[in-house]
């Protein structure tokens, strides 16, 4: 098994009305009269009929009463857009300095707290937000306090110290951990996602199954505890996840979501992950404008169609313990659960055909490694042919 330090130092409020805790714990972050940035997307969180607990204010504009009564100063900054984009969190460091800034409190989804927790980084960086996660040499010695009330469970955001962040010109996807950024508290009050969309709620819970997915593949952890810690996991999102969709306003199975979501992503099922299937993703991401989950729920058949022969034994066992496939033979069980994986996705509604006739696969391999000699770290590591490969057969299944 790896050897690792493991920490959440997250607190985690799960519940009904949870976030009405955000003034006080985000007052306890900034002290007395702190000014605090309330970041989020769209400004439907400020109409009574999104998420509004009492039934007459909106969810916005509770969580800004609260932080008023709790004595901070509320800034807003609304606008955040999906892949969290480098020009909005400009526009946030802006906001941070020139209104003096003591925290950040992230209202939505992984784009909105990802925003946050990159603002959180380049408020005390001296150059531009893409030189601070292009470059791994530089960290800010300080980073703002974050908070974050999640309304669209998948990334694990709220818990881990992960963010994505896209190029305002470019569109390209650059991921970098910081651990000062890992939010101080996160807010997962079940009732908050019951208008998220069927197809947003598919996507986000796919990325869910994914973060367990490629822990279990990563074959240095090494360790049966933390492999039917994360089969349990897949298993409960293989089997909640079409029951939500099918019954969309019940909460304990919305739930059971949210929860899944942290759990999957920080570091509570273990250290490590192959990854590769996440870095073939964003390049789809940006490549088609598929929305993550979605992406990664196409390229997940390719990619076990592909690597399965080098841990045959592994993958059955997942098959075999996720989709319940009984065969005698490895191959067999292999086979047939590719196609169980496939039709769940299918089911889910994540499968959509593209426009790939005119693709040049070798380029976008390429593109995939940017300059790296290659991806993925626990199961294989992916060259420019690996993965060009991997595409052909992804295409295969979205044409």
């Amino acid at each position: 098994m790896y050897d690792f330090h493991f920490s959440i130092p997250t607190e985690i409020y799960f519940g009904k009305a949870c976030e009405r805790k955000a003034g006080a714990l985000m007052a306890r972050q900034v002290g007395k009269g702190g000014r605090v940035l309330l970041v989020y997307g769209s400004e439907r969180i400020f109409r009574a009929e999104a998420g509004g607990q009492d039934g007459q204010k909106s969810l916005g504009e509770t969580i800004e009463e609260d932080l008023q009564t709790a004595g901070c100063t509320v800034f807003k900054l609304g606008g955040v857009r999906p892949n969290a984009d480098a020009a909005y969190i400009r526009q946030a460091v802006d906001v941070i300095r020139k209104e003096g800034i003591n925290g950040i409190l992230a209202v939505g989804g992984g784009s909105v707290i990802d925003s946050a927790k990159a603002a959180s980084a380049g408020a005390f960086f001296d150059g531009d937000i893409m030189e601070l996660y292009q470059n791994p040499e530089h960290c800010p010695e300080r980073f703002l306090p974050v908070g974050a009330v999640v309304t669209l469970p998948a990334t694990a955001s709220e818990s881990n110290a992960m963010s994505v962040i896209s190029d305002s010109v470019t569109g390209k996807k650059i991921a970098r951990a910081f651990e000062q950024s890992k939010p101080k508290f996160a807010l997962l009050d079940p009732a908050l996602t019951l208008s998220v969309s069927r197809f947003q709620t598919a996507s986000g819970g796919f990325d869910i199954f994914a973060h367990a997915f490629e822990r279990y593949f990563d074959l240095n952890r090494q360790s049966s505890l933390l492999d039917r810690m994360t089969l349990a996991l897949m298993k409960e999102i293989v089997q909640t996840l079409p029951k939500t969709l099918e019954d969309p306003e019940n909460e304990a199975l919305r739930g059971e979501l949210m929860l899944a979501a942290s759990v999957a992503h920080n570091d509570m099922l273990g250290p490590g992950g192959d990854f590769g299937c996440h870095e073939m993703s964003h390049q789809i991401t940006e490549s088609f404008g598929v929305i993550h989950g979605a992406a990664l729920a196409m390229l997940l058949p390719a990619w076990c169609e592909y690597v399965s022969h080098q841990a045959s034994e592994r993958f059955a066992a997942f098959f075999q313990e996720v989709f319940d496939v009984k065969e005698e033979q490895t191959q067999d069980v292999i086979e047939k659960g590719i196609r169980a994986l496939r039709k769940f996705i299918e089911d889910l509604g994540l499968a959509q055909e593209l426009e790939t006739e005119k693709l040049d696969l070798a380029a976008l391999a390429e593109q995939t490694l940017d300059g790296r000699p290659f991806i993925g770290w626990g199961l294989t590591g992916l060259t420019a042919f690996d993965i060009e490969q991997i595409y052909r057969k992804f295409i295969r299944f979205v044409a």
